[in-house]
């Protein structure tokens, strides 16, 4: 396990060169909300994918990331705040607010077993209050890093790339974590990509995507959507690096007992 694993991570994502102030990483976002009383969960809803950013302070190796539905909300992460028991070689995790406030980010870098990225990092943000027998949750996935220039996405030949998925499913029964794995070829003359993912956790098991979608070679950007066995995913994501040697992007996750479901993918 390394010992500091924030400072490095930025490290890769910011560039080689060090910066004294604050950084301003360009990021997507989404966040699930829910309500559970008496083992009965309730009023959960996606706040829409946003636009935002995360703030990495090198000074101080901080992380200041903000809310999807308002922008003025934010939180900051210190080095300070990593819990070492809960973090591993895949995962530096945050705790703050007595635990009820937690920041999960994903370990860039060749130490990580399940997949090595350099230009593309996620994080998942739970907050959760409980008053008067309800605890409700705030469950934000943020994508951010540096994103490929338009200019710079190849427009001849193909490229392949193996993901990772990593969400939360909601419904009358309570939170299911997800996670999966996939591949996505993205063919740059025909300006098209193809997928095939796994999703684990949501209540009717397994569920097996595979689809098509379009490139945007204005704003490096991709967009799927498919369904399978009562389930619709749908996919937003950007190629990552100077040459989109990166994805990542959000999930949205529909279906089954009216659930809903978000997430990030990442891969490489």
């Amino acid at each position: 396990m390394r010992t500091i694993y924030a400072a490095a991570a930025a490290a890769l994502f910011i560039g080689a060169s060090a910066q004294a102030a604050p950084t301003n990483v360009p990021a997507q976002q989404s966040t699930i909300t829910y309500s559970t009383t008496g083992g009965v969960t309730s009023y959960y809803g996606n706040y829409a994918r946003a636009t935002s950013k995360v703030v990495y302070d090198p000074s101080t190796g901080t992380y200041t990331i903000r809310d999807t539905a308002s922008p003025t909300t934010t939180s900051t992460f210190a080095p300070s705040d990593i819990n070492s028991g809960a973090s591993n070689s895949q995962f530096t995790v945050y705790r703050k607010n007595s635990g009820n406030e937690t920041f999960r980010l994903l370990n860039q870098g060749a130490g990580n077993p399940v997949i090595q990225l350099t230009y593309v990092d996620y994080g998942e943000w739970k907050r959760t209050t409980t008053s008067s027998g309800t605890t409700s949750v705030n469950d934000t996935y943020l994508v951010f890093g540096s994103k490929t220039p338009g200019a710079s996405v190849p427009r001849t030949g193909s490229a392949s790339y193996s993901t990772i998925y990593d969400g939360t499913f909601v419904d009358t029964n309570g939170a299911h974590a997800l996670g999966g794995s996939g591949s996505m070829t993205a063919n740059w003359g025909s300006a098209s990509l193809s997928y095939s993912a796994t999703i684990n956790g949501v209540p009717a098991g397994s569920l097996a995507f595979s689809g098509s979608g379009s490139i945007n070679f204005a704003s490096d950007s991709f967009f799927t959507s498919n369904s399978t066995s009562g389930y619709t995913l749908t996919q937003y994501g950007n190629f990552y690096g100077p040459a989109a040697q990166e994805v990542g992007g959000l999930f949205h996750l529909s279906g089954g007992r009216a659930g809903n479901g978000e997430g990030a993918f990442v891969g490489n």
